[in-house]
């Protein structure tokens, strides 16, 4: 599992970027992003690029302030918005590059410059308090990088960096900095928790687990695009039926006031897409997590290795796809430690129960990446290599296992083990090559222990 989780590594910093992106675009079209009650008005729209910075880096920070950008970019692209707003807009503002510049290039600058801020708070002596100062911070310095942007591409609309100070100490301004401030911290110590650790571990561990169900993404992209045409559809439809009903009471839209319909509705679907995507990972995460509770409910407490039915049940699964290359075989492995008996009698169970999860260690790290691994109880371990390899190959593999289970010592004893090899060629009954394999364990120990003994190559009998 070691060995898998590494090469896996990184899934859940993907779904969370992933999730904090559908976040951005959620708030850009919606009151979750723009909260205006009389007499507070209060902008929430910047703080997925704040958790993407604090949580995960500069980079990924910058992903999410260029979405914010573009987000932005879209809604001051509609005819109905105030002439400030234009500037944002390439091709109402008619300088594209300096709207391009303003709207898109700022935010992925906030993200970046954020990022960096809190990758620094991170590495300080008390982190937290910088995290918050960072997150305090955040709104003025969001609104000082568009200002600044904007009085130099759009020198002629009079705003400069001065004004991102003009309501900084404003009851609003002061407001929506400390509910910032919580809302990142909290975000912040929850990622440092062990509850958010554990879960980590459990989703990245799922899709590395050879004998459980893996989550079909397939599935989810044909999720994902019948929605979407769903989604276009109906929007689509309510711009019709919405102008047919004006034009019934006697209405008639100019097409300027329909395009703007139009463009509502667009926003009002990337809303819905965004939740739609915020729900799928969420399923997504809820399954991976399943998947390995499921797993780690039928694995041995003390070793973490398969449990002796569940070990023999996946066996039976993976032999049923079980097909040999040429010039390599599948493998199926018994083997036990030598004398641990005397390990339990002369330096206590918890030294036995130590040599033991040692040695499942061993093995899952040797032979995890292509094959199951469990306890057959007591001292005893089977593992199944469904993944055809030569036997040069597989002698390299026990040569190195033999030799990290020596390095396990009490004193002057080292620990040892037997092991039984028996080549696959074709698929067989679990229960008949556990007994082959067992027979050659015990061939190993009668020829003096230490060792492994290799069956015979028998071909598969031709079609």
């Amino acid at each position: 599992m070691e060995v898998l989780l590494r090469r896996k590594k990184g899934s859940v910093r993907w779904l969370l970027l992933g999730a904090l992106l559908a976040l951005e675009m959620l708030m850009s079209f919606s009151f979750l992003g723009y909260l205006h009650v009389e007499p507070i008005s209060i902008t929430f729209a910047y703080i997925p690029v704040l958790l993407a910075g604090a949580l995960l880096g500069p980079l990924e920070g910058t992903a999410v302030g260029a979405v914010f950008g573009l987000a932005s970019l879209w809604k001051a692209s509609a005819g109905y918005v105030m002439a400030a707003d234009r500037l944002f807009s390439p091709f109402l503002s008619g300088n594209p590059l300096g709207s391009l510049l303003l709207s898109v290039g700022s935010r992925a600058l906030f993200g970046l410059l954020t990022g960096l801020l809190y990758a620094a708070a991170r590495r300080a002596r008390h982190p937290l308090g910088w995290i918050a100062a960072v997150s305090f911070i955040g709104r003025c310095l969001h609104a000082l990088l568009v200002y600044s942007v904007m009085g130099a591409v759009f020198p002629e609309a009079g705003y400069g960096p001065m004004d991102a100070l003009g309501d900084l100490w404003s009851f609003n301004s002061l407001l929506s900095n400390l509910v910032t401030t919580v809302l990142v911290v909290l975000c912040w110590r929850l990622q440092q928790s062990k509850t958010w650790q554990q879960f980590r571990f459990r989703v990245e561990a799922a899709r590395s687990l050879h004998e459980t169900e893996r989550y079909h993404r397939f599935s989810v992209v044909i999720i994902f695009l019948v929605t979407l045409c769903s989604a276009v559809a109906v929007a689509f439809y309510f711009v019709h039926r919405m102008d047919y009903v004006l034009d019934q009471q006697g209405i008639e839209l100019p097409d300027a006031a329909y395009g703007d319909l139009l463009h509502l509705q667009i926003q009002f679907l990337i809303g819905i897409l965004s939740l739609m995507v915020l729900v799928i990972l969420f399923l997504v995460c809820n399954r991976r997590y399943a998947t390995y509770m499921n797993y780690e409910a039928r694995i041995d407490a003390l070793t973490g290795a398969l449990t002796r039915k569940t070990f023999f049940q996946a066996c039976g699964r993976a032999l049923e796809t079980f097909d040999p290359g040429q010039g390599a075989w599948g493998y199926f492995l018994m083997l036990d430690l030598d004398w641990f008996k005397e390990i339990n009698d002369r330096h206590g169970h918890p030294e036995g129960d130590r040599a033991l999860r040692e040695v499942a260690r061993l093995l899952r790290t040797t032979f995890g990446h292509s094959g199951l691994v469990g306890r057959m109880g007591g001292d005893e371990f089977a593992v199944l290599l469904y993944t055809p390899i030569s036997r040069e190959e597989l002698e390299v593999d026990l040569r190195h296992f033999q030799e990290s289970v020596r390095k396990l010592a009490w004193g002057d004893w080292r620990a040892s083990c037997s092991i039984g090899v028996l080549p696959i060629a074709a698929a067989k009954p679990v229960e008949e090559l556990y007994r082959d394999a067992d027979q050659l364990l015990y061939r190993a120990k009668d020829q003096g222990r230490d060792r492994y003994v290799m069956g015979a190559f028998e071909p598969a009998a031709a079609g």
